[in-house]
């Protein structure tokens, strides 16, 4: 993991120097994954909680000196907005941080990522979701969870901003794309440790694409081409 939220290869041996069983090495990814979403957000998030301290102060002190309600509400507005924007990345944020009570479903993790990002000025992550509730996936959850968010993240960080499109055919298909330009692959490791559990992670014209073994395999006429 780097300083600067720069995804890192995540598989690691263990004490005696043997490669990890897949289960530890899926939790390892997850885990270095969950730093790097904690390291992305947290300048952001500190600054979005700063802005509510800022301007609910303001707010008191006005109202204290018994000002129009004019010259206060811009800055409840402003405290209210960023506190919405704030509690939605944190309730995020504490989502991945508590472990999935069962299967994953693919448009949650994004729709959990899209709030969180959503954080970031200028920097976030729009979705498209065309799954009709039916991207769950069979992948075990904590590679699953690694592979779209390393993914989204990688293009996030390059990109300054992604969008996401999901949709479900004979799979769960994840197409992501740079607000500017291609998204690069997350890291090779992650890219191995997926394939071993049924996750394709394939670079497209202008985006990625992950596909994902689905637990319902009943086609979805909206899928893109």
């Amino acid at each position: 993991m780097t300083d600067d939220g720069v995804l890192s290869p995540a598989s690691r041996p263990s004490a005696s120097g043997a490669a990890a069983p897949p289960g530890d090495e899926s939790a390892a990814l997850w885990t270095d994954t969950l730093q790097s979403l904690a390291n992305v957000v947290a300048h952001d998030l500190r600054n979005a909680l700063n802005a509510v301290a800022v301007n609910l102060e303001v707010v008191r002190t006005r109202s204290a000196r018994g000002l129009e309600a004019s010259a206060i509400a811009p800055f409840a507005a402003t405290a209210a907005t960023n506190f919405e924007t704030a509690a939605a990345a944190a309730e995020a944020l504490l989502s991945f941080v508590r472990p999935e009570p069962g299967r994953v479903d693919v448009a949650a993790v994004v729709s959990r990522l899209a709030r969180l990002l959503a954080v970031r000025t200028g920097a976030g992550l729009q979705v498209i979701d065309r799954s009709d509730g039916r991207a769950t996936t069979a992948a075990p959850p904590d590679i699953a969870r690694a592979a779209v968010a390393r993914s989204v993240l990688a293009a996030v960080v390059a990109d300054e901003g992604a969008a996401c499109e999901i949709a479900v055919d004979d799979g769960i298909f994840l197409r992501i794309t740079g607000a500017n330009r291609v998204p690069p692959l997350p890291d090779p490791d992650l890219v191995a440790a997926a394939l071993e559990q049924g996750i394709r992670i394939t670079p497209r014209e202008r985006a990625i694409e992950l596909r994902l073994p689905a637990v319902d395999h009943r086609a979805n006429p909206n899928i893109t081409s």
